[in-house]
């Protein structure tokens, strides 16, 4: 009878060891697969990181190009005002800017005289005459 005791022990013991053994490798199956779909996120984090950085420079160099295109119009006003014979200080008074940023502008004055002026800045500085006339002058 001790026999039949001690073999339906250990049949009891090895269906216990199989069943904490088969959670075991549930566990460890669940595990891989979340490590799997952790490396999966993490590699789209960089793609998605440097497509961000991408737009972020084809931003900045479109901005950069709008920036240098207002300020090239805005020079070339100033030196439509200096052409016609204004001095740097009241260029700078009618703007609003200090002296300092009109002569920091490489102008020489007369330049329509040597050679013809693009026909936009000219344009410019008339109609900002225009609006000027246009605006009461009571202070």
């Amino acid at each position: 009878m001790a026999e039949v005791r001690k073999s339906a022990t250990q049949a009891a013991a090895r269906k216990r060891a199989r069943e904490k053994a088969a959670a075991f490798r549930e566990k460890q199956d669940k595990l891989e697969q979340l490590a799997v779909d952790y490396f999966v996120a993490t590699d789209a984090l960089e793609s998605i990181e440097r497509e961000i950085e991408q737009e972020l420079a084809a931003v900045r160099e479109r901005g950069d190009k709008r920036v240098a295109e207002s300020k090239a119009g805005a020079d070339d006003v100033i030196a439509a005002m200096l052409d016609l014979g204004v001095t740097r200080n009241e260029v700078a008074d009618r703007l609003g800017i200090t002296t300092r940023e009109v002569k920091k502008l490489p102008v020489v004055r007369g330049m329509t005289s040597t050679s013809e002026a693009p026909a936009a800045p000219l344009d410019l500085a008339e109609e900002f005459r225009d609006e000027r006339d246009e605006v009461p002058t009571s202070v």
